[in-house]
């Protein structure tokens, strides 16, 4: 970018055979007038990293200055910031906080090209970081990373509906230590029938992990989508998914 800016305008493009007082004038200008080769404002962050950039090259020149520490270059810095809060004053560099939520016929296209369910052992996976989120709200990666499946029961109302508990228990080797705030509502996940129901999706995902580890240890394990006959043993499903490991 520096490189197309400068021959542009007949600028010598070697940064470092500049003297700092000059640089300084140079880069006011470069920072006032650069753009995208659509002709488009950067992003304030863009124009940070290019300043960064342009220092480093000059760091590995041995250039004596830096244009971001030291004072020879405190107009050109000047420049960069006033241009930048312009942008943010226009609205660039405003990102949302949160992610995008799918909407209903998002989440039903998922389902319907096998995105979502049990057709795999990537699938499955998917679906149960999916459904967990959304039933037990868990907030983001490390909640998922450290759960354990002890932390989840299989319970059945006194009408006989079957539903799925989860309370993350607090201990030294976990997230948080023995400080850890307990969640003020426990939700359930309680199920709905049909090839979609979480429950029973949630009982699949646990009946295709050995056998010595369906009751304790991590909750993801990690799946083996060709199973060879010896990693499937004496189960004989035949399925893709049957074998998980850690």
């Amino acid at each position: 970018m520096w490189h197309s800016w400068a021959e542009e305008r007949n600028i010598n493009p070697k940064l470092e055979e500049n003297l700092a007082e000059e640089l300084d004038k140079i880069l006011q200008r470069f920072y006032a007038e650069v753009r995208s080769k659509h002709g488009e404002q950067y992003e304030p962050e863009s124009l940070k990293v290019m300043m960064a950039s342009l220092d480093r090259y000059l760091r590995e020149h041995n250039y004596p200055y830096s244009i971001i520490k030291d004072r020879q270059f405190q107009q050109s810095k000047q420049v960069l910031e006033r241009k930048a809060k312009l942008l943010r004053e226009d609205g660039k560099g405003k990102r949302p906080n949160a992610a995008k939520a799918l909407t209903i016929p998002e989440e039903e296209a998922l389902w319907e090209n096998e995105k979502l369910g049990s057709s795999s052992p990537k699938v499955l996976y998917q679906t149960m970081w999916w459904i967990l989120t959304q039933h037990f709200g868990l907030r983001g990666r490390q909640e998922h990373h450290s759960m354990a499946v002890e932390d989840f029961s299989v319970c059945s109302d006194d009408d006989g509906f079957e539903y799925v508990t989860f309370e993350e228990n607090p201990t030294k080797t976990r997230q948080g230590g023995l400080n850890a705030k307990r969640r003020p509502v426990l939700p359930n996940m309680f199920a709905t029938g049909g090839a979609r129901c979480p429950v029973g999706l949630f009982k699949e995902f646990l009946s295709r992990r050995p056998p010595e580890l369906r009751e304790t240890d991590p909750f993801y394990l990690a799946a083996i989508e060709k199973p060879t006959k010896l990693q499937l043993g004496i189960r004989s499903k035949g399925s893709v998914y049957t074998a998980l490991t850690r």
